[in-house]
This record gives structure tokens, C-alpha cells and sequence, in this order.
């Protein structure tokens, strides 16, 4: 009493064999699962890292990238500066030819 009664299915095997092999089918799948998911846990912490480091390098170029243009800026500046000194004195010097003459 209280047991279950095990019938044969069509092959002639118990149910209960079915089940296990079920069962067993569903513990096999979730340890794989489990197995997927710490590798993918694995590969995403990589790949963050990964993702982390390029962006730690882009970051390096884009602050190199602004000290070069604002070195150009400067540089700019001052050859903008540098020709109007000379254009002034080359102007001077003119004058003083002119006013020679």
C-alpha cells in the first residue's frame, strides 16, 4: 500500500524508468546550463575587461590628442604674432627708405 503501481508502456518498460532517465535528462541539462553560465559569466567578465582596457586607451589618445591641438593653437598664435612683427617692421623699414629718398 502507498506504492505506485508501475505499469508497462508500450515497449513493455515501466513508467519509472522513463521518468529517471527524465529526470536524470533535466539534472544533466541543468548542470550544463550552469556550466554555460559561469563560462559565459567567464567570457563576460573578460570581455569587460577587455572593453575596460580600450576604453582607458581611448581615453589616453583623446587626452593626447587635446595637448597637441592645444599645442597647435599656441603655435598658431604665435607665428600670427611673429608675422605681424615682422610685417610691422618691414613697414618701418619701408618708411625709412621711402623717407631717404
Amino acid at each position: 500500500m502507498g506504492e505506485k503501481a508501475h505499469l508497462p508502456n508500450e515497449n513493455g518498460f515501466s513508467n519509472e524508468n522513463k521518468d529517471n532517465s527524465e529526470q536524470q535528462q533535466n539534472y544533466e541539462n541543468e548542470a550544463n546550463d550552469d556550466e554555460d553560465d559561469m563560462s559565459m559569466t567567464s567570457e563576460g567578465k573578460m570581455l569587460d575587461n577587455q572593453l575596460d582596457a580600450l576604453n582607458s586607451a581611448l581615453d589616453d589618445i583623446e587626452q593626447k590628442n587635446d595637448n597637441i591641438h592645444a599645442q597647435l593653437l599656441q603655435l598658431l598664435q604665435s607665428n600670427r604674432e611673429i608675422r605681424k612683427q615682422i610685417q610691422e617692421s618691414n613697414a618701418t623699414d619701408n618708411e625709412d627708405v621711402q623717407g631717404q629718398t
